[in-house]
C-alpha cells in the first residue's frame, strides 16, 4: 500500500505549511511508501520536501514540469492529454490513497481529474472552497463555471472548519467531509509581558493596541477597513495605536493611508508574532475571506482578544460579540469601541483553552494522520 500527495501550485503558502506537517504525520505514524509529486516552480517546497526524505526513507519527492493557473478548470477541458498523461503515471505509481493538496478548488485539480481516469480513490486538501467571484478574482464567474464540476470529483474531502464543510455543500460536494483543524506550536504561542512586548517593539503602552499581521494586500486581508473604522470615530483616533506586520503590494499604500487619515501607526516588516501577539490588546482580522487563520489560532493561544470578520473560521470559533459585519467599517468601528467599553478584556478562559487542547500541533498531526489512514481502502 502507499499513498501519493500532489501539490501544482507554485506558491508556497500557510496550507503547503498545514499539508507538509501533515505530511510528516503520515511519515512517523507508518512505514508506507509515500510518494510527493511537486512542481518544480515552487522551489521552496519542494526544497522541503526534500529535506522530509533525508529523515523518512519511505518518501520518494517527484517533481513535474507544469504547474496550476488561473483558469485551470478550463485549461484541463481544453488540453485533455495532460489528464491523459498524468493519469498513465499515477497509474504506474500506483498508490491506494491520491491525496490532492489544494489551496483552492483550482490549484491541484489536474490530479483530481486524473485520479478518477485512473480508478484511484482521491481526497481533497482544501482550507478555502470560496467561489472565485466571492474572492474577487479575476473573471471569477467564468471560472466559477468551469470550476462547478471539480467539487464533485474527489472520493472525500478534508477541510478545517465546520463553516468550511458547509460552503463545500452549498458548492455540491456530496461525498464525504471530515474536518481537521489547523494547529499552532502552543509552546511558542502563550501569554506574556505586555509591557516588555511594547519596549521590545517600540510600542506605546498607553494605547489601545490593535494589530493585523499578514501580507499587506487589501483585496483578501482588507488591512485599509481598519485604518477607516479608526479615522471614522475621533475618540478611536486618540487612543488607538494600529499595528501592521508583514510585506505585501499594499505597504506603501497603507503607509500612506495612515498618515493622510491622522491615524497612529506602526507598520512593521515581518517580525516575530509571539511577542507581538503579547504586545497587543487585539488582534484584528477584517479579510474578506478565510479559512482557519493561523494568526486567529496564534493569538487565542496567546491569550490576545480578536476581533474578526463574522464569517468563515472567524465565526466558527470567535464569540459573537468579537465578530462584526464582513467589509463594514462601521461595524468594525462599532466593533472597537464595544471592545474598549467592555474594558479591554481577554479572550473566554474557556476559548483559550479549546484552541490551546484541540487546535495544537500535536492535535493537528495527530487528527490528519488518523485521517488520511482512514480513507484508504
Amino acid at each position: 500500500m502507499s499513498i501519493l500527495f500532489y501539490d501544482d501550485s507554485p506558491v508556497f503558502g500557510g496550507h503547503e505549511v498545514m499539508s507538509l506537517l501533515g505530511l510528516e504525520a503520515v511519515l512517523a505514524d507508518s512505514p508506507h511508501h509515500v510518494r510527493f509529486l511537486a512542481s518544480s516552480a515552487n522551489e521552496k517546497l519542494c526544497e522541503k520536501v526534500t529535506a522530509l526524505t533525508a529523515r523518512h526513507p519511505q518518501l520518494v519527492l517527484e517533481k513535474v514540469d507544469w504547474q496550476s493557473s488561473k483558469l485551470e478548470a478550463l485549461r484541463n477541458r481544453l488540453q485533455p492529454s495532460r489528464v491523459t498523461k498524468l493519469a498513465a503515471r499515477f497509474r504506474e505509481i500506483n498508490p491506494s490513497l491520491v491525496v490532492a493538496i489544494q489551496g483552492n478548488i483550482e490549484h491541484s485539480s489536474l490530479s483530481l481529474l486524473a485520479a478518477r481516469r485512473a480508478g484511484i480513490r482521491c481526497a481533497s486538501y482544501i482550507p478555502v472552497p470560496h467561489s472565485n467571484a466571492e474572492m474577487g478574482a479575476k473573471l471569477g464567474a467564468l471560472r466559477d463555471f468551469f470550476c462547478s464540476h471539480v467539487f464533485k470529483l474527489p472520493d472525500s474531502f478534508i477541510t478545517i472548519t465546520d463553516e468550511m464543510a458547509r460552503l463545500l455543500k452549498a458548492q455540491g460536494a456530496t461525498v464525504p467531509i471530515h474536518i481537521v483543524y489547523n494547529g499552532v506550536d502552543t509552546t511558542r504561542f502563550h501569554p506574556g509581558d505586555a509591557s516588555a512586548a511594547c519596549d521590545e517593539l517600540g510600542l506605546p503602552p498607553d494605547k489601545t493596541r490593535i494589530g493585523v499581521i499578514g501580507r499587506i494586500e487589501f483585496r483578501q486581508k482588507q488591512q485599509h477597513l481598519l485604518v477607516e473604522a479608526v479615522s471614522a470615530d475621533a475618540s478611536l483616533v486618540r487612543t488607538c495605536h494600529l499595528v501592521f506586520a508583514g510585506d505585501g503590494p499594499d505597504r506603501e499604500e497603507l503607509k500612506t493611508m495612515l498618515r493622510q487619515r491622522g491615524v497612529d501607526g506602526t507598520v512593521l516588516p515581518w517580525c516575530d508574532p509571539a511577542r507581538l501577539y503579547q504586545a497587543l490588546d487585539a488582534l484584528a482580522i477584517p479579510s474578506r475571506y478565510e479559512g482557519l487563520p493561523l494568526v486567529m489560532l496564534e493569538a487565542l493561544s496567546s491569550g490576545t482578544t480578536v476581533l474578526g470578520s463574522d464569517r468563515d473560521g472567524m465565526k466558527d470559533l470567535l464569540p459573537a460579540d468579537r465578530r462584526f459585519e464582513p467589509n463594514s467599517t462601521s461595524a468594525l468601528t462599532a466593533a472597537i469601541n464595544r471592545f474598549i467599553a467592555n474594558g479591554k478584556s481577554s479572550p473566554p478562559p474557556s476559548l483559550v483553552a479549546r484552541v490551546r487542547e484541540t487546535m495544537s500541533l500535536t492535535s493537528f498531526s495527530r487528527d490528519f494522520s488518523k485521517t488520511v489512514f482512514s480513507l484508504m481502502p
